[in-house]
């Protein structure tokens, strides 16, 4: 058996972007970590990825279930990752824990108001 045979070749669509990957499937790891893979590699937490495949849902309660084979496509759901590149941790925090909104909505305020002060105000007139 060749290191190759380790992997399998998949792909997740979302939107319009397509995403290739060379999918664990070592007997050491375990589905659920399969799934974690997919869910890191597309940037949409786990707890909120569906993945679709020949009609059926597919999440991390029921990953098991699939038994895979090479060059499965899927199309994913799921509200990716908003980039926190220059943005600090602690605005977003502060965001979250005073307007009571998701980490992904207080990412997009900061994007659009930078001062924390303005970003409050625009998600409290919303």
């Amino acid at each position: 058996m060749t290191t190759s045979s380790n992997f399998i070749p998949i792909s997740i669509k979302y939107g319009n972007t397509t995403y290739h990957m060379h999918l664990d499937n070592q007997l050491n790891l375990s589905k659920l970590e399969q799934f974690n893979m997919i869910a890191n590699h597309i940037h949409i937490p786990s707890d909120r990825l569906k993945l679709i495949y020949k009609g059926k849902r597919y999440t991390k309660e029921n990953w098991q279930d699939l038994l895979l084979i090479p060059n499965m496509i899927f199309l994913s759901i799921g509200e990716q990752n908003e980039d926190e590149t220059d943005i600090s941790t602690k605005d977003i925090e502060c965001i979250i824990q005073q307007m009571k909104v998701d980490r992904n909505t207080a990412i997009k305020t900061l994007k659009l108001y930078p001062n924390v002060i303005d970003a409050i105000l625009y998600l409290g007139n919303k």
